[in-house]
């Protein structure tokens, strides 16, 4: 499936989004809401020891088997455990299921929720839905994404056109470094995981509107952006086509983690050493490369577990009586390379 750049940055900046679809890996833990008409989706499930008489949060993630989710969960429960609150989380299989996210905070709801975490699969179908449960006085927070409306309390996520830039940036020093001359026809592939997250269409502004400016102009984005779904295996291969189907492939940049991953992994198994790869998020698989002599590759950083923390200690908050200050709180993001990667991994293990 492909995603022409010139139309993403239109839409982009002109406030119009697509609604597409994309997908994530299945897991034992999953279940069928066939009979309602939705698809699969995990379950909630407590992740500290729950008390009568606390107070009730629940989570509705976009995915919740992968590191970078693991992490935001990890954040949340750190939260509930420091302020003894009951957390329960669950989320999608599909990463674009909106109607399913909808249908889970229905039953949070139900549950007797005090408050909701959620990561909106569609920025603008989970707009109602989100409103009809702010109206019946549950506190939203989002982490991740952000919603294209005002019935949440607060969100939590990376200035994503910002990070964009920096990665933009990042590439642009990387292939000087790895010797592409400003004079020289170059060409630079993009893949993502969905179409319909916010998140990624506002990364995809933020570096073309980097490139456009700072970017040689022999240096060009490939007019198509390859789409895996949130599967690693299928990223693996979109990263063998683009080098197949494109002779002067000299960077690739995932938007996200499984984008990231699968150029790494097709890059390692190509041996094509004169191709950079500037990324999202980190992996086993993308620090492989940075820290290898062989490639040029970076990765953008986004701080997920402090994403999960603050959201979970706003909820506690805010059921308690408190006022959110603030709609949006930048995260913050890092590039990681082959200059600061010993500090970094560092700095996560301690």
């Amino acid at each position: 499936m492909k995603l022409h750049i010139k139309s993403v940055c239109v839409a982009v900046l002109a406030g119009i989004l697509g609604i597409f679809a994309a997908g994530c890996q299945n897991s034992e833990n999953e279940q069928s809401a066939a009979d309602n008409g939705l698809g699969e989706y995990i379950p909630f499930e407590a992740v500290n020891e729950t008390v009568s008489g606390r107070d009730d949060v629940y989570a509705v993630l976009k995915v919740v088997k992968s590191q970078y989710w693991q992490d935001i969960i990890d954040g949340m429960t750190q939260a509930a455990n420091e302020k003894g609150f009951n957390l329960y989380v669950g989320g999608c299989v599909v990463e674009s299921d909106y109607d399913v996210q909808a249908q889970m905070m229905e039953e949070a709801k139900k549950r007797g929720a005090e408050a909701i975490i959620l990561s909106p699969a569609n920025s603008n179908e989970l707009v109602e839905p989100v409103k009809r449960i702010h109206d019946s006085d549950i506190p939203v927070i989002l982490v991740d994404t952000i919603l294209n409306g005002d019935d949440y309390d607060t969100c939590f996520m990376t200035d994503n056109l910002q990070a964009g830039a920096m990665e933009a940036e990042e590439v642009i020093r990387l292939m000087r470094e790895n010797g592409v001359m400003d004079y020289e026809d170059a060409q630079i592939a993009i893949q993502i995981a969905s179409e319909s997250s916010q998140t990624i269409i506002d990364r995809i502004a933020g570096f073309n509107q980097y490139w456009s400016v700072y970017a040689p102009p022999t240096w060009e984005l490939i007019d198509d952006i390859k789409v895996n779904d949130g599967d690693a295996k299928k990223a693996k291969q979109n990263c063998l086509d683009f080098i197949e189907e494109y002779p002067n492939l000299k960077a690739v940049v995932g938007c996200n983690n499984s984008s990231t991953v699968g150029f790494a992994v097709g890059l390692k198994e190509s041996g094509r050493t004169d191709i950079v790869l500037g990324g999202f998020d980190f992996a086993d698989e993308t620090a492989e490369l940075i820290k290898s002599e062989n490639w040029k590759a970076a990765t953008v950083v986004q701080r997920q577990y402090n994403m999960g923390y603050d959201g979970a200690l706003t909820a506690f908050e805010l059921i308690n009586g408190a006022s959110s200050d603030y709609k949006f709180m930048d995260t913050g993001v890092l590039i990681v390379n082959s200059e600061n990667y010993d500090s970094y991994v560092k700095e996560v293990n301690n």
